[in-house]
Protein backbone atom coordinates (compact mmCIF):
# COMPACT_ATOMS: atom_id res chain seq x y z
CA UNK A 1 0.00 0.00 0.00
CA UNK A 2 1.39 3.27 -1.01
CA UNK A 3 1.26 6.00 2.06
CA UNK A 4 -0.66 8.35 0.14
CA UNK A 5 -3.47 6.23 0.22
CA UNK A 6 -4.18 7.00 4.03
CA UNK A 7 -5.33 9.99 3.75
CA UNK A 8 -8.98 11.23 3.00
CA UNK A 9 -11.05 14.19 3.16
CA UNK A 10 -13.56 12.06 5.79
CA UNK A 11 -10.41 12.30 8.12
CA UNK A 12 -9.60 15.74 8.31
CA UNK A 13 -10.55 18.29 10.51
CA UNK A 14 -9.60 21.69 9.40
CA UNK A 15 -9.52 25.03 12.25
CA UNK A 16 -10.30 22.46 15.10
CA UNK A 17 -10.59 23.73 18.52
CA UNK A 18 -10.18 21.45 21.60
CA UNK A 19 -9.92 21.59 25.30
CA UNK A 20 -7.93 18.99 25.84
CA UNK A 21 -5.86 15.72 23.64
CA UNK A 22 -8.68 13.81 25.44
CA UNK A 23 -11.58 16.09 23.60
CA UNK A 24 -9.80 15.87 19.91
CA UNK A 25 -9.38 11.75 20.61
CA UNK A 26 -13.05 11.46 21.36
CA UNK A 27 -13.88 13.29 18.04
CA UNK A 28 -11.27 11.63 15.94
CA UNK A 29 -12.48 8.36 17.65
CA UNK A 30 -16.09 8.75 16.85
CA UNK A 31 -15.68 9.69 12.90
CA UNK A 32 -13.24 6.60 12.67
CA UNK A 33 -15.87 4.60 14.65
CA UNK A 34 -18.86 5.40 12.74
CA UNK A 35 -16.65 4.31 9.82
CA UNK A 36 -16.06 1.42 10.57
CA UNK A 37 -11.83 2.27 10.69
CA UNK A 38 -11.72 1.31 14.40
CA UNK A 39 -13.03 -0.39 17.15
CA UNK A 40 -14.76 0.54 20.37
CA UNK A 41 -11.75 0.32 22.50
CA UNK A 42 -9.58 2.97 20.11
CA UNK A 43 -10.62 5.69 21.54
CA UNK A 44 -9.33 4.39 25.55
CA UNK A 45 -6.16 3.17 23.62
CA UNK A 46 -5.01 6.15 21.91
CA UNK A 47 -5.68 8.40 25.37
CA UNK A 48 -3.42 5.83 27.54
CA UNK A 49 -0.75 5.77 24.72
CA UNK A 50 -0.22 8.77 24.52
CA UNK A 51 0.08 8.75 28.68
CA UNK A 52 2.80 6.55 28.54
CA UNK A 53 4.49 7.12 25.11
CA UNK A 54 3.79 10.94 24.50
CA UNK A 55 4.06 12.08 20.35
CA UNK A 56 4.75 15.54 20.56
CA UNK A 57 7.01 16.97 17.98
CA UNK A 58 9.04 19.81 17.39
CA UNK A 59 10.10 20.29 13.44
CA UNK A 60 11.31 22.80 11.94
CA UNK A 61 9.15 25.48 12.88
CA UNK A 62 6.38 23.65 13.16
CA UNK A 63 5.22 21.72 16.31
CA UNK A 64 2.85 18.23 15.54
CA UNK A 65 2.40 14.99 17.25
CA UNK A 66 1.70 11.66 15.85
CA UNK A 67 -0.52 9.67 18.20
CA UNK A 68 -0.37 6.25 17.25
CA UNK A 69 -1.51 2.85 19.28
CA UNK A 70 -1.74 -0.94 19.27
CA UNK A 71 -2.54 -2.32 15.77
CA UNK A 72 -5.62 -4.08 17.75
CA UNK A 73 -7.63 -1.19 17.74
CA UNK A 74 -7.29 -0.41 13.75
CA UNK A 75 -9.75 -2.38 11.24
CA UNK A 76 -8.76 -0.46 8.26
CA UNK A 77 -5.41 1.64 8.03
CA UNK A 78 -5.81 5.56 7.93
CA UNK A 79 -3.75 8.70 9.11
CA UNK A 80 -6.14 11.57 9.99
CA UNK A 81 -5.38 14.95 10.18
CA UNK A 82 -5.96 17.90 12.65
CA UNK A 83 -4.85 21.50 11.49
CA UNK A 84 -5.97 22.70 14.75
CA UNK A 85 -7.48 26.69 15.11
CA UNK A 86 -5.67 27.09 18.49
CA UNK A 87 -2.67 25.04 19.36
CA UNK A 88 -3.18 21.99 21.83
CA UNK A 89 -1.11 20.66 24.84
CA UNK A 90 1.06 17.87 24.09
CA UNK A 91 4.04 16.28 26.04
CA UNK A 92 6.96 16.26 23.92
CA UNK A 93 8.07 12.76 22.54
CA UNK A 94 11.00 11.00 24.79
CA UNK A 95 10.26 13.10 27.83
CA UNK A 96 7.58 12.95 30.51
CA UNK A 97 6.60 16.33 31.18
CA UNK A 98 7.95 18.90 28.54
CA UNK A 99 4.42 20.47 27.39
CA UNK A 100 4.42 21.83 24.03
CA UNK A 101 1.91 23.65 21.79
CA UNK A 102 0.87 21.35 19.27
CA UNK A 103 -0.79 23.15 15.34
CA UNK A 104 -1.72 20.18 13.50
CA UNK A 105 -1.88 16.53 14.60
CA UNK A 106 -1.65 13.20 12.50
CA UNK A 107 -3.40 10.35 14.53
CA UNK A 108 -1.87 7.02 12.62
CA UNK A 109 -4.23 3.75 12.35
CA UNK A 110 -1.72 1.13 11.25
CA UNK A 111 -3.22 -2.60 10.97
CA UNK A 112 0.37 -4.07 10.04
CA UNK A 113 2.59 -3.61 13.05
CA UNK A 114 6.03 -3.41 10.44
CA UNK A 115 4.56 -0.94 8.62
CA UNK A 116 4.28 1.64 11.40
CA UNK A 117 8.04 2.53 11.79
CA UNK A 118 8.04 3.45 8.13
CA UNK A 119 4.90 5.48 8.05
CA UNK A 120 6.28 7.55 11.21
CA UNK A 121 9.66 7.84 9.68
CA UNK A 122 8.22 9.16 6.03
CA UNK A 123 5.98 11.22 8.26
CA UNK A 124 9.13 13.37 10.29
CA UNK A 125 11.60 12.48 7.01
CA UNK A 126 8.81 15.23 5.47
CA UNK A 127 8.59 17.60 8.44
CA UNK A 128 12.59 18.19 8.38
CA UNK A 129 11.81 19.81 4.64
CA UNK A 130 11.21 23.36 4.85
CA UNK A 131 9.06 23.50 1.69
CA UNK A 132 7.09 20.67 2.56
CA UNK A 133 6.06 22.68 5.68
CA UNK A 134 5.60 26.25 3.83
CA UNK A 135 3.01 23.88 1.67
CA UNK A 136 1.48 22.37 4.55
CA UNK A 137 0.61 25.71 6.20
CA UNK A 138 -1.07 27.74 3.00
CA UNK A 139 -3.37 24.70 2.48
CA UNK A 140 -6.92 26.54 3.76
CA UNK A 141 -9.91 23.95 2.85
CA UNK A 142 -9.40 19.67 3.56
CA UNK A 143 -9.23 18.92 -0.53
CA UNK A 144 -6.40 21.30 -0.74
CA UNK A 145 -4.52 19.65 2.25
CA UNK A 146 -5.26 16.38 1.21
CA UNK A 147 -4.51 16.72 -2.17
CA UNK A 148 -1.15 18.19 -1.38
CA UNK A 149 -0.40 15.39 1.85
CA UNK A 150 -1.10 12.69 -0.84
CA UNK A 151 0.67 13.90 -3.87
CA UNK A 152 3.95 13.88 -1.18
CA UNK A 153 3.30 10.98 0.31
CA UNK A 154 2.79 9.70 -2.97
CA UNK A 155 5.68 10.71 -4.43
CA UNK A 156 7.95 9.58 -1.71
CA UNK A 157 6.98 6.36 -1.87
CA UNK A 158 7.55 5.90 -5.64
CA UNK A 159 10.20 7.49 -6.24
Amino acid sequence: MDFDDLFQEDFTLMGGEFESREELFTEVATILEQKDYVTPSFCEAIIEREKVFPTGLEMNGIVIAIPHTDTVHVKRPFVFVSQLRKPLDFIQMGTTDKGIAVEMVFVLGICDPASQVPLLASIMERFTQAQFIAGLREKQSKEALIDFLKLQFGRMMKG
